[in-house]
């Protein structure tokens, strides 16, 4: 395996859950908006003004806010060092943290009791989740302890994503003991 190479792998946020309730909220909130923009135009009789007003700003509106309910996971390892990522939007992104994967304490399936009972042991104070669903297979966790940047201290964490057959070779390379493969790996 080459030292120096760089794999990347996104997964977007699958619309269930809690995602689907913020979309409905959210569009209920730019009706409220309309409505009541509406309400005070008519009120104070100035609403053909507010009828040019009410679409620029609905569009103001959604364009800051709608991005938070489309997000896009990324992580990606260059020479051993991984670097997890949320894209709101297809426009912003924000790296959420970055670490060693030697570093990692353990690098296991999700859904095995032993594995499980061993990360539920880790007491993770932090938690990471790059996944586009709990559901989704071939589900991973990584067991780190990560730098808090204000306190100087070190937090236990815990980190879920889709592991790749191409992921788990560099999990692998980088962290043979702490590394956990199944038969099933792709």
């Amino acid at each position: 395996m080459n030292e120096f190479a760089t794999y990347e792998f996104a997964v977007s946020q699958r619309k269930e859950g809690k995602w689907v309730l913020a979309r409905i909220l959210l569009v209920a909130f730019y009706i409220t908006y309309v409505l009541a923009i509406l309400f005070i135009g008519m009120k104070y009789s100035v609403i053909a003004p507010l009828l040019a007003f009410i679409p620029l700003s609905l569009w103001v509106i959604v364009f800051i806010t709608w991005r938070y309910v489309n997000v896009d996971y990324e992580y990606s390892v260059t020479s051993g060092m991984l670097s997890f990522t949320k894209i709101y939007g297809n426009r912003q992104r924000k790296k959420i943290f970055e670490m060693s994967v030697k570093d990692a304490v353990r690098i296991a399936p999700l859904g095995e009791e032993s594995e499980d009972a061993r990360a539920t042991a880790y007491t993770p104070e932090r938690e990471f989740v790059g996944v586009s669903s709990m559901k989704a297979p071939d589900i991973y966790f990584m067991l780190f302890e990560l730098n808090d940047s204000k306190n100087r201290e070190k937090r236990r964490a815990i980190f879920y994503f889709e592991a790749t057959a191409k992921m788990l070779s560099i999990c692998r390379f980088y962290n043979p003991s702490g590394t956990v493969l199944t038969k099933t790996t792709r």
